[in-house]
């Protein structure tokens, strides 16, 4: 009896999630800006897409998990997709051989372009295109709590001044969410194979795209600064 082509496919991808001991993918994040910033400290200055004239004092931010997709293949594309978790949050302890689900919470104490290791992934061999990544918040168990006790039960914190383009006295401002948003960031076709165990990428966060957009004095601000963390993410070698 011949078996379904469907039910083979769902085989062929459920294997994808067997440990390969031999594969090695290393993840690790940073920020920086995107364009020109001054930092002091723990400080940031820089101006917006506004003309806002905006100093971060303080940042936060959880990243609660990050998933590797294979590159698509012929008609299997049609039914990964809908099998993939695209929009769904993992809990730290669904870690898996292409998912990272343990949260971590880091803060511009980090020096810009300073990274800092989130964990190694040990997919199956083949060429992955595509990182799936989860911002929400921060359970009792996350990684850098020690250093950002106030980020358990938040997704992120911000606070500092802005200036509004069009002039007056700096205002003193406060975001903070708990809410979850998705994203996705192309990766290069990262092969791993027998004759290329290891490979690595550093997730960026331009922190000076974060207010992009955002009226700080709306009540919606905290929903378009956590849509803009997760929106400004670039992924490198």
């Amino acid at each position: 009896m011949k078996t379904p082509a469907r039910l083979l496919l769902l085989l062929t991808l459920g294997a994808c999630g067997t440990r390969e001991e031999g594969t090695r993918f290393h993840l690790g994040l940073d920020f920086r800006p995107a364009r020109e910033a001054r930092a002091e400290g723990t400080a940031r200055q820089f101006v917006n897409d506004r003309g806002d004239s905006i100093t971060l004092t303080r940042a936060r931010v959880t990243l609660s998990s990050v998933e590797l997709f294979p590159c698509p293949t012929s008609g299997a594309w049609k039914w990964l997709r809908m099998l993939s978790p695209v929009g769904t949050a993992y809990a730290h302890s669904a870690s898996s051989p292409q998912r990272l689900g343990t949260p971590h919470v880091n803060g511009l104490e980090l020096a810009d372009g300073e990274p800092v290791t989130l964990g190694t992934l040990h997919p199956a061999p083949g060429r992955y295109c595509r990182a799936h990544l989860v911002f929400a918040p921060a359970d009792a168990d996350a990684e850098g709590l020690g250093l950002h006790g106030d980020m358990e039960g938040r997704t992120l914190m911000l606070e500092g001044e802005w200036t509004p383009a069009a002039g007056g006295a700096p205002r003193r401002f406060h975001v903070e969410s708990a809410g979850l948003f998705n994203a996705d960031v192309a990766l290069d076709g990262v092969v791993l194979s027998e004759e290329s165990l290891e490979a690595s990428r550093t997730l960026h966060l331009t922190y000076d795209q974060w207010l992009d957009g955002v009226d700080l004095a709306s009540p919606e601000a905290s929903e378009q600064v956590l849509r803009n963390v997760a929106r400004a993410v670039t992924i490198e070698h």
